[in-house]
C-alpha cells in the first residue's frame, strides 16, 4: 500500500469522487468528538463546583446551629450579673494578671472601666468573648495597637457593662 501525496491532496481538493462527502463526515466527526470532549470537561468541572459548595454550605449550616445553641444553652445560663465578678473571672482564667492597670466600678455595679496592657490579639479576642458569654458586653473600647518585635501588643481601655 503506496499512498502518494498527489492522492492526498486531490482527494482533499474534491477532486475525487465521493471525497468531498468524506471531507464532510470526518469534519463532522471531529467536531462532535471536540463538542463531547468539551461538555464533559465543563460538567465535570461543574460538578466539582458543586461539591465544594455544598461542603461549604454544610459547614456554614452547622456553624450557624452552634451558634444558636450558645444563646439557649440552658447550662450557659448567665448567672454573673456583677461585672467585676465576671471581669476578675475572665481575667483569672486568661491569666492577665498584673496586666490589668485599671479596674473601676460604678456604684451600681452594672458597668465598670478597664485598661489592660500588652495583649495579643489573641488574648483580646478571647477574652472578649469570654465576658460575652458570662454576660457581659462592651459598650466603647480604646484599642491601640503597640509593635513588639513581629508581632504587636494591644493596650485596651473599656467601659463594660452586664447585659439587662
Amino acid at each position: 500500500m503506496n499512498i502518494d501525496i498527489n492522492q492526498i491532496r486531490s482527494v482533499t481538493r474534491g477532486e475525487v469522487n465521493g471525497s468531498v462527502g468524506f471531507l464532510v463526515t470526518a469534519f463532522c466527526a471531529a467536531a462532535v468528538w471536540i463538542s463531547v470532549s468539551w461538555l464533559s470537561g465543563m460538567a465535570q468541572s461543574a460538578s466539582s463546583t458543586l461539591a465544594l459548595q455544598q461542603t461549604r454550605y454544610n459547614t456554614l449550616s452547622q456553624l450557624a446551629a452552634e451558634y444558636k445553641a450558645l444563646g439557649s444553652d440552658p447550662s450557659a445560663s448567665r448567672e454573673e450579673t456583677d461585672v467585676v465578678t465576671a471581669f476578675t473571672q475572665v481575667s483569672a482564667q486568661i491569666a492577665l494578671g498584673s496586666r490589668v492597670s485599671r479596674l473601676a466600678p460604678t456604684p451600681d455595679g452594672r458597668r465598670c472601666s478597664v485598661e489592660i496592657n500588652r495583649l495579643y490579639a489573641e488574648e483580646l479576642v478571647n477574652m472578649v468573648r469570654e465576658l460575652a458569654a458570662r454576660g457581659v458586653r462592651v459598650i466603647s473600647a480604646e484599642v491601640r495597637a503597640l509593635p513588639a518585635g513581629q508581632e504587636r501588643l494591644f493596650t485596651l481601655a473599656a467601659v463594660i457593662e452586664t447585659e439587662a
